[in-house]
């Protein structure tokens, strides 16, 4: 075992009181009760060894509970309510995972609340499970697109590639014979509402930030991923064929 009963004692004693005000539901101080479990286990079974797995998941508790894992913890209240970077991430990933309506709901909720004013100003995400959000692989790839340029402005002619997924298109749009994959259509705002797809980043074609354009000559809008809009390039007129005499 990595870890002497001692410094396994002392890491549940620090561990306590940083997550004492924290809700004993919370991701860290369930793995908190477990570690605190297998060293009761220790204590009662002195002359019983834990099992190599008890052993090899205790050394993952301890690493969780390590001295750089901890010192983070407690400056997370700070961190939190000063560092407005992470704080736009929260707002940019709460927001996909809230359009996802799948993982991370509740923590989601939670900061859009609080970010909106409508929660407790004094809320703090639970660090562990905050993290677990905003750095995973699908929030990098929102996070990416995010804070990339944008790839299209206001004004621009632009059309759908045929492959594209368009918010608000529907058959009966179709059946007026609008045709967004080869008709002009002008860009009315990028950034158009919130990311909530996760694609990766395409350093020509752009991300899955939202765009909302309008087919010339219609009152229709329609929401599309910057990937999957193209320049509008006017039709080249075939020459007509001169008559033989």
């Amino acid at each position: 075992m990595k870890y002497t009963a001692e410094q396994i004692d002392a890491t549940i004693e620090r561990a306590s009181k940083i997550f004492s005000l924290c809700p004993r539901v919370s991701y860290m101080a369930r793995k908190l009760k477990i570690l605190e479990d297998l060293r009761s286990q220790m204590v009662a079974n002195k002359d019983r060894d834990l099992s190599p797995r008890q052993v090899d998941y205790l050394n993952s508790l301890m690493a969780n509970f390590s001295k750089e894992e901890l010192d983070k913890q407690e400056n997370w209240t700070t961190e939190w309510q000063t560092n407005q970077s992470l704080r736009e991430r929260a707002n940019v990933i709460s927001k996909y995972y809230i359009a996802q309506s799948g993982w991370f709901m509740d923590i989601a909720r939670k900061v859009q609340d609080h970010l909106s004013g409508v929660g407790s100003k004094e809320y703090v995400p639970d660090f562990h499970m905050f993290h677990r959000m905003t750095l995973n692989e699908y929030a990098e790839k929102v996070w990416k697109s995010h804070e990339s340029p944008h790839r299209w402005e206001a004004g621009q002619l632009v059309c759908c590639r045929a492959n594209a997924k368009i918010d608000g298109w529907t058959y009966q749009i179709r059946a007026e014979g609008i045709n967004i994959n080869k008709d002009p259509c002008m860009v009315i705002e990028s950034d158009s509402k919130a990311i909530s797809n996760a694609s990766k980043y395409d350093e020509k074609r752009g991300g899955c930030r939202w765009v909302s354009i309008n087919p010339i000559g219609t009152t229709h809008i329609f929401h599309v991923m910057e990937k999957d809009l193209k320049i509008y390039r006017q039709p080249k007129k075939k020459p007509t064929k001169r008559s033989k005499k």
